[in-house]
């Protein structure tokens, strides 16, 4: 979620509240003014704020829990992918598609546990 207090003058700013410990902040940041920038561009109005409980999945479609569904949904954006930059967005989509692949070949804990009695 974004949120911009009312100040004006000096005091106008993006407050970005929902930034994950897991995200890049670069690329978190980067994208989020992308993302504004399209906006404008597009002369799009804002949703009416949020008040109340900001974690109600009712009322905002949730991001993906999957990172290889989240990788597909950055590809499908062509404008922000453009926005981004053609071959930064194609370096960073084969990476983590590298990295899902990887992290796929192993087990976890849990898998062990749960299926390592019948060997």
């Amino acid at each position: 979620m974004v949120r911009v207090p009312p100040e004006r003058g000096a005091g106008s700013r993006l407050e970005l509240r929902l930034g994950n410990a897991s995200a890049n902040p670069y690329l978190l940041i980067a994208a989020t003014l992308a993302a504004a920038l399209l906006g404008i561009l597009a002369r799009e109005e804002p949703p009416a704020p949020l008040e109340g409980y900001g974690y109600d999945a009712a009322r905002a479609e949730p991001l993906r829990a999957i990172l290889s569904a989240a990788l597909d949904a950055l590809e499908a954006d062509t404008a922000l992918t453009e926005t981004l930059g053609k071959d930064f967005t194609a370096s960073y989509l084969t990476y983590k598609r590298d990295e899902v692949n990887r992290f796929q070949r192993h087990l976890n804990d849990w898998e062990f546990t749960e299926y390592a009695y019948h060997l």
